[in-house]
């Protein structure tokens, strides 16, 4: 397969991925925002203290396992289906970029539209920590953005792992 195709590919399964993302971040934020609490501005966090809620914990992990499943979900459905689209054996390199480029997909979503869009600009009611509402943190896109170049990394190196384990996968299938 031709770059420009497995980029597509990427792109493709990256907004899957972030369609599903969204779906859990929001049900959780809903569900509980406490759950997202260590994902909030460091004012936010300080001003907010300790979780209150004595459900967080076990929630948090129910959230975080519809993350994961969703990650590797997604990332097994793409590696299927590039490997049923493409003629020749899939090596390291081609499973990298169609993972790489779904896992940054969604790390760019996350910045523009969770972060920048929903968090930092329309700002609705239910993402609030109880008794933060108006703190600074709320309107500070530089965290995000930090956010964002540490996701970068994360990009870079899940892609590594999860494309070695499926080059491991693949080829046991073949």
């Amino acid at each position: 397969m031709d770059l420009p195709i497995l980029i597509q590919h990427g792109l493709v399964y990256g907004l899957i991925l972030s369609a599903l993302f969204t779906a859990v971040l929001l049900g959780a934020v809903v569900v509980n925002v406490e759950i997202m609490q260590n994902d909030y501005p460091p004012d936010v966090k300080k001003a907010y203290g300790p979780e209150k809620n004595p459900k967080t914990r076990g929630q948090r992990r129910i959230f975080s396992l519809l993350f994961l499943a969703a990650l590797f979900g997604v990332i097994a459905w793409s590696v299927v289906s590039t490997a049923r689209a493409s003629s020749t054996q899939l090596t390291f390199l081609p499973l990298f970029v169609i993972i790489f480029v779904e896992v940054f997909t969604f790390n760019t979503w996350d910045l523009l539209i969770l972060d920048w869009l929903i968090f930092v600009t329309l700002r609705p009611k239910f993402i609030f920590l109880p008794g933060t509402e108006g703190m600074a943190g709320y309107k500070d896109y530089f965290f995000h953005f930090k956010g964002f170049l540490i996701g970068i990394v994360f990009s870079l190196v899940s892609a590594l792992v999860l494309a070695g384990i499926a080059l491991i996968v693949v080829t046991a299938a073949q």
